[in-house]
């Protein structure tokens, strides 16, 4: 019988025989579950269980090369390509000969910008595998990365002439003709290779990239969903098609995407970033009744999550609802989050001295606690305590700087003080540490009224911190 034809399916097949290779015995319980967990979930063609199968396999047994790799390929096909780099690390430390993980792990450094590292990989690779087009192409990267884009033009015009539709290549040109200025021979190009490889999610990235540049959400919607049939477990490639499908107005698509994403089993993070495109883009009152829907099944974790988007939407009293009698007293470890969600819903709701006192109590507790900082930093706002809300803003923002809601906050606190230069310096400070934030761009933009040139050179700033968030990592 022929072995299966989906890649995951192969790969059980593959890794059975490897399992018995490498002499795991039926005393080693845990490895074999691990394995079976892994057949069942490539069965079902279920990459978050065949995650977290191999993850548990590589626990049983860490010092198989083929269980890391097989787990480094899965976290590259779910967008992980941190953790998949892990992964083909620890594979290659075990099995250095093998010229697969170096061209595993070479891809792997350019995709995330790390052209010395690339190099380096590229360096061995020529070595185990002579003539292998990897190496010319790390030589054309770090000629991009230089910007030298005639080189890296020729590097790639030399690739395609031996590979005319490469998709590494291919995306090296279309780079390096952006960077000299030649965005439609760009765009040309990379149309030119999808219509000729469809499956070549690479390009489409790039596509879609480009486009969002220019800000043509209906066409990004366009490619990410199709991006999403080939890679349906690319995460980071869901949430760029709902932002898409929400500015474009096509509000379908955004649900069903948003949807796939918000299982019972994804991680709080993911819920978390998921949401906070429907609160920035999707100003209805049927983003409500979803929450609703979905935290009535929602694991503790992810009710918490929805219970505080429901309370910051204007509907405190289903986030009171939904996080019921988790939020006991007193407050310990495991009830601490829940009791300052509770408290944002009270001061949301208008119960400001309920609030204040389980916003308190929570904080003596967990001075840490982001929910529960915000929340008091926006009752002492409201309350004319603006000394006491600046303090919990600057705190709060020790806690999470990446945070550009809460860089905010504090600016909302020193202007609610009628500090007005250091209101301008937290959001000029943020502007520079958070780049290409839209909402930090526009707060600082408000500030800058009346001076045009002001006004241009800031937007010009945006503009390059923008494009270059975007053109983040090589592949």
């Amino acid at each position: 019988m022929p072995l299966p034809t989906h890649p995951i399916l192969r790969a059980v097949a593959w890794l059975s025989v490897a399992f018995l290779i490498a002499g795991c015995s039926s005393s080693d319980s845990r490895a074999e579950a691990a394995l079976s967990e892994y057949q069942s979930a490539a069965a079902a063609n279920d990459m978050w269980g065949a995650r977290n199968a191999l993850l548990k396999l590589v626990r049983a047994k860490d010092d198989v090369a083929d269980y890391w790799s097989e787990l480094g390929k899965v976290q590259v096909s779910m967008g992980s390509y941190g953790d998949a780099y892990y992964a083909f690390t620890r594979a290659y430390e075990l099995d250095r000969s093998n010229p697969q993980l170096v061209r595993a792990l070479t891809e792997l450094a350019l995709r995330s910008g790390d052209i010395g590292m690339a190099q380096a990989h590229a360096q061995e690779l020529e070595v185990l595998a002579p003539g292998d087009p990897w190496v010319q192409l790390v030589k054309g990267w770090a000629a991009f990365s230089e910007s030298r884009y005639d080189q890296a033009l020729a590097v790639s015009d030399q690739l395609l002439a031996a590979s005319p539709f490469d998709p590494t290549a291919t995306i090296l040109k279309a780079r390096a003709l952006i960077g000299s200025n030649r965005d439609n021979e760009a765009l040309d190009l990379l149309t030119k290779q999808v219509q000729s490889q469809p499956s070549d999610t690479g390009s489409l990235n790039l596509l879609a990239k480009i486009y969002q540049g220019r800000t043509d959400w209906a066409k990004v919607a366009d490619i990410t969903g199709r991006i999403s049939q080939l890679a349906p477990q690319d995460q980071q490639n869901m949430l760029v098609l709902i932002e898409a499908a929400l500015r474009s107005g096509n509000i379908g698509l955004a649900r069903a995407a948003s949807f796939k994403l918000l299982q019972p089993q994804a991680d709080a993070p993911l819920v978390s970033a998921v949401l906070e495109r429907w609160a920035d883009y999707w100003p209805s009152a049927q983003r409500i009744a979803d929450v609703r829907r979905l935290a009535n099944s929602a694991a503790p974790e992810q009710r918490l999550i929805y219970a505080a988007f429901l309370s910051r939407l204007g509907s405190p009293a289903d986030a009171l609802r939904v996080v019921g009698s988790a939020a006991a007293l007193p407050v310990n470890a495991g009830n601490a989050e829940a009791n300052a969600v509770l408290g944002d819903a009270l001061l949301r709701g208008g119960k400001l001295a309920e609030a204040k006192s389980r916003l308190d109590t929570v904080i003596a507790f967990d001075p840490g606690n982001s929910t529960g900082l915000r929340a008091r930093a926006e009752l002492e706002i409201r309350t004319r305590q603006t000394d006491a809300a600046i303090e919990d803003a600057q705190k709060l923002v020790t806690v999470l700087p990446n945070s550009a809601r809460d860089r905010l906050l504090l600016a909302q606190a020193y202007s609610a003080a009628g500090n007005r230069p250091w209101t301008q310096w937290t959001l000029w400070a943020a502007f520079q540490e958070i780049p290409g934030d839209e909402h930090i761009y526009a707060a600082l933009r408000s500030t800058r009224n009346g001076d045009s040139e002001a006004m241009n050179q800031l937007q010009a700033e945006f503009e390059r911190q923008r494009g270059s968030k975007l053109n983040r990592g090589l592949l």
